[in-house]
């Protein structure tokens, strides 16, 4: 689980000079995004996943790490030096003014790492790159193609109950989101991970198929 938001940020330049298509994937927290974006990787495109990218950027010792300590206190780390995820969620999605503080931490940095994977990447098959918050952002106008993953508001707060986040957590964290049905029209395709798993899964394939791939 990410508890962390984006703020607006320019699009890395090297987006919108990839030699291969970049197609994002969006949504709402605990709506599937992941499990869309690995279903993509499995049929052979390349992926980026920028929860994946938070988890690294946030190890144990490193600058981030340090500056999340001196920001929020250790009561953010957990007794393996670990981030604890969920109290900093808890924090920052309890005070506006401390979830912009950490977006300010938080945010180039990824940005910054989320430009040099593309940089590297010398593959020409389709590159998925999963971006939360891509409308919030106005990062909408910098991909060739957008998927935004859906599920009712109801499963999202299930499963985020049954990844452990208190009640009270899950309302702020959902409330705090555009809605998803928001994000829809600026879709070109929609995922509703409320179905079937196989259900998912033919989603997906239909998409990939679109493609041409």
């Amino acid at each position: 689980m990410s508890p962390f938001a984006f703020t607006v940020h320019p699009v890395p330049r090297s987006l919108t000079h990839a030699r291969r298509s970049c197609i994002a994937i969006t949504g709402g927290i605990a709506e599937g995004k992941t499990t869309v974006l690995r279903m993509f990787e499995t049929l052979g495109g390349q992926t980026i996943s920028s929860d994946a990218i938070v988890t690294t950027l946030l190890r144990p010792g490193t600058d981030l790490w340090h500056q999340l300590i001196r920001e929020f206190g250790e009561a953010i780390i957990r007794a393996n030096g670990r981030l604890n995820r969920e109290q900093l969620a808890m924090l920052a999605f309890g005070d506006a003014h401390l979830r912009r503080r950490l977006n300010q931490l938080l945010h180039p940095a990824v940005v910054e790492a989320v430009q040099q994977l593309v940089h590297d990447s010398d593959t020409l098959v389709p590159l998925f790159i999963e971006v939360p918050l891509l409308i919030e952002v106005g990062w909408q106008g910098w991909f060739d193609r957008i998927v935004v993953v859906q599920a009712t508001p109801a499963l999202q707060r299930q499963r985020l109950l049954a990844r452990g986040v208190p009640p009270t957590l899950a309302r702020q964290m959902l409330r705090s989101q555009l809605p998803t049905r928001a994000k829809v029209p600026f879709a070109d395709w929609v995922v509703r991970t409320h179905r079937s798993l196989p259900e998912v899964e033919q989603q997906v394939q239909r998409i990939w198929e679109a493609m041409g791939r």
